[in-house]
């Protein structure tokens, strides 16, 4: 069969290239973080699933990179999940809101990737009010 230069025949020769060099390794996200809503003090996860996962996972909010330990000791409320990348915060507080990114990084062979971003939003119960008199 000859192939023409044209885009299906490239997409056949680039998967063709990967089986035989088994690059069946490559990191991907099978889930990443959506934008949130949540009550102050619920417990929220952000869920950000890595299929061949080689790289260390870490989580950014507003562009600052949170770390890479599970526990994540400059922010106690948080923790990541052992078996996935997934990010739980509770309790949560206002000043959780911002913008999640979770990140795999790279290794030998293997690029990094970074998710898709997700806008966490903190809300809560309106309060009795209160009237003053003028």
């Amino acid at each position: 069969m000859e192939c023409l230069v044209n885009k299906a025949c490239l997409i056949i020769i680039f998967l063709t290239t990967m089986v035989m060099n088994n690059v069946s390794s490559l990191q991907y996200f099978l889930t990443q973080p959506e934008n949130t809503t949540a009550m102050v003090g619920s417990l929220v996860t952000l869920p950000c699933m890595v299929a061949n996962m080689q790289g260390v996972c870490q989580w950014t909010r507003d562009g600052l990179g949170l770390g890479v330990d599970l526990e994540l000791p400059a922010y106690p409320r948080h923790t990541m999940s052992e078996n996935t990348c997934d990010l739980q915060i509770a309790p949560l507080l206002p000043s959780d809101e911002g913008v999640y990114q979770c990140q795999v990084g790279a290794m030998p062979g293997v690029g990094p990737i970074t998710s898709q971003s997700a806008s966490l939003r903190v809300t809560s119960e309106p309060g009795q009010p209160h009237i003053t008199q003028a």
